[in-house]
């Protein structure tokens, strides 16, 4: 018999948007901790990693911003066709 935690498990493991909100919000709090320290991140980019210098980490964060804020947009149209 599976408990209630378990089919939450299972139900966010199947569906992946939790996890993949959560991905973004750790990498976002993490380039965030970075640039408030002046501090420079690595990122895999084309196959490489290269370093981010903190000018750099504030314009990714701006770009995942952005990229959230057109993924929220295009969810909210898909839901009002629906």
């Amino acid at each position: 018999m599976k408990n209630k935690r378990n089919e939450d498990i299972e139900t966010i493991m199947r569906d992946g948007k939790l996890i993949d909100a959560a991905l973004v919000s750790a990498v976002r709090e993490a380039l965030r901790r970075h640039h408030q320290a002046a501090q420079p991140v690595a990122e895999w980019r084309d196959g490489k990693t290269v370093w981010l210098e903190p000018a750099e980490i504030e314009r990714r964060i701006e770009e995942i911003d952005q990229e959230l804020k057109q993924k929220d947009s295009a969810t909210l149209f898909r839901e009002t066709k629906a």
